[in-house]
């Protein structure tokens, strides 16, 4: 069995959370909140500003600057006490306790926690946009638009995922590339043979009929094996002919992992229990997308959100070596599903509603959250 104890220590504790995720930001609020002495933070993230995902098809479809999506993490850092890394982990050495992080050599650490989201699982070698990271699928959506205009009704975009990811990119994206005047065909790739899979049969209907209607193509029962050459192609032989390819389909954890020693699950994310620590290394934690959890759920960000108390609460427990909490995924979520034209479905126990007042709904939840934590990271001066 596993010691779960930190090893004793007169110096300050090292925190180092790795990811500016979702959970990670409300940890950086809770020591901001109520500092623990003794302990010194460090949050290494590539990105200052965390874009909060459920408001990117709203970004995607003109109905946000890009701005309104971001989460200050450079301020919730300095809220927090925390010194910040900004850099891409490339590394973890578990039994040396120490973090590596590309161009700046070795972190240690007394305890890690890992929160840096997942990216599309897509066709070995194929090529296309990864919805994820976000940042990056920001800066070619430019370059997209631009290509739509250039051959109009003649150019087609396949998004692969029948997701909620990418039911709403899809939506979003025919908004915006309409309001362009770019009347691009798109199509919604998908290997399930219905959208939605996880989602109530009546939600399926309204929104596969909502997709029809404006003219978004489905490809459902298409598990797609590569892109090259613009042909998209099936594992049953089928071909769809596409300029281009948005990847939105299950989550992949980062490869460096498996190089790490930590326990990863069969699909190489850090396995962890109840507590959200790691199996195998009690100096790590991990949440988010990057979790795999005893109890799983799917990779999305409301379980984030619902981690994020729960992690706070359990770095301080451990530091302070008093048992842990656990944390009970929901059973039945809150799914807010926008169609981007002011309406957006709502889902939850089987139960499915629509209208303009779910999104007005959905508009105020996302904004409640990000304008929540940016409120905080303006408390401390630059």
């Amino acid at each position: 069995m596993r010691n779960s104890r930190l090893p004793r220590s007169d110096s300050p504790r090292h925190v180092v959370l790795l990811g500016a995720g979702h959970a990670h930001v409300t940890v950086l609020k809770a020591f901001g909140d109520r500092p623990m002495p003794g302990v010194r933070l460090t949050l290494v993230t590539r990105d200052v500003h965390t874009p909060y995902s459920g408001m990117l098809p709203g970004f995607v479809a003109g109905l946000y600057a890009y701005d309104e999506l971001l989460i200050d993490a450079a301020g919730l850092a300095r809220y927090a006490g925390a010194t910040l890394m900004r850099g891409e982990a490339i590394g973890i050495d578990p039994e040396a306790q120490t973090l590596d992080v590309r161009g700046q050599g070795a972190v240690d650490y007394d305890l890690l926690s890992v929160d840096i989201g997942s990216v599309p699982n897509r066709a070995p070698g194929a090529a296309g946009i990864p919805v994820k990271p976000i940042g990056d699928f920001v800066d070619r959506l430019d370059v997209l638009g631009r290509a739509a205009a250039a051959d109009g009704e003649g150019f087609t975009v396949a998004i692969v995922g029948t997701g909620p990811a990418g039911v709403e990119l899809a939506f979003a994206l025919s908004m915006r590339l309409r309001s362009g005047g770019r009347g691009a065909t798109i199509i919604l790739v998908g290997r399930d043979p219905e959208i939605l899979s996880e989602r109530s049969p009546r939600t399926r209907r309204r929104l596969t009929r909502a997709l029809a209607d404006k003219g978004i193509r489905l490809a459902t029962g298409f598990d797609v094996i590569g892109f090259e050459d613009g042909e998209l192609r099936a594992a049953d032989g089928r071909r769809i002919m596409a300029d281009t390819v948005l990847w939105a389909t299950e989550s992949a954890a980062a490869p460096w992992l498996c190089d790490t020693g930590l326990a990863l699950d069969a699909g190489g994310f850090i396995a962890v229990d109840a507590t959200l620590r790691s199996l195998s290394h009690p100096s790590v934690f991990a949440a988010g997308d990057i979790a795999a959890l005893p109890d799983p759920r799917p990779k999305a960000g409301v379980f984030a959100v619902r981690q994020g108390p729960i992690l706070a609460r359990n770095i301080r427990h451990a530091l302070e070596d008093t048992p842990l909490g656990p944390y009970r995924p929901q059973r039945h979520w809150l799914s807010l599903l926008s169609t981007a034209d002011g309406s957006a479905v709502a889902d939850k126990w089987g139960l499915s509603t629509e209208g303009r007042w779910v999104w007005r709904w959905k508009d105020w939840n996302d904004r409640r959250f990000v304008d929540g934590y940016n409120a905080v990271a303006r408390r401390t001066p630059r």
